[in-house]
């Protein structure tokens, strides 16, 4: 199931190997991932911590469903900065280091994408 850095074994096991449903996660993932960013660093701007709290939450399980298990610790490290207000100085920095990480793999995804239709 790994196609460069992306696992897709967690995918296959929590859909039952439905190719459709996979294929759509992953195309939501591909669609909704740089929204989140956008939003990421909109509310950075705005230093509205919550908002970065909570968008770096729903961005976590996305990184897992695609097997990228690194990122989600770095979601959740970005998650608890925001948070409980420390080491805000260096969130645009883990935002742009998630993002790296999204764009490294957003090909990979989109053959796969591309296979299962």
């Amino acid at each position: 199931m790994k196609s460069n850095n992306i696992d897709l074994s967690y995918l296959y096991e929590i859909t039952g190997g439905n190719k459709g449903v996979i294929h759509e996660m992953i195309s939501l993932f591909l669609e909704e991932t740089p929204k989140q960013f956008a939003l990421l660093r909109e509310h950075t701007a705005n230093e509205d911590w919550k908002m970065v709290g909570l968008e770096a939450h729903k961005l976590k399980p996305t990184f897992l469903y695609v097997g990228l298990n690194n990122f989600y610790n770095e979601a959740e490290e970005l998650e608890k900065s925001a948070k409980e207000k420390r080491d805000l100085d260096q969130v645009s920095a883990k935002i742009d280091e998630l993002e790296k990480g999204f764009l490294s793999v957003q090909d990979a995804l989109v053959e796969k994408k591309n296979e299962l239709s």
